[in-house]
């Protein structure tokens, strides 16, 4: 994907949500289109994990809109 690809997706979604990607080890790869979703904010402690974790109905915590920026699957 391309900057000039991606602007115009951004500019459907919440200015204010945070901006979130997989958490895992190293290396990179074009990310798939921009997603709205709701995380559950620092669920996580473990170093190999992201702090945060998508929302899952009716789940209790600290919830916020955010663009999820999804890894290709391989």
């Amino acid at each position: 994907m391309k900057v000039k690809e991606l602007i115009p997706m951004l500019e459907h979604l919440d200015p204010d949500a945070i901006v979130v990607v997989d958490g895992y080890e190293g290396g990179v790869i074009e990310p798939l289109p921009p997603n709205a979703v709701e995380v559950v904010l620092n669920v996580h402690s473990e170093e190999y994990y992201g702090p945060h974790d998508l929302a899952s109905a009716g789940e209790a915590g600290s919830h916020t809109k955010a663009v999820y920026l999804r890894r290709p699957s391989r």
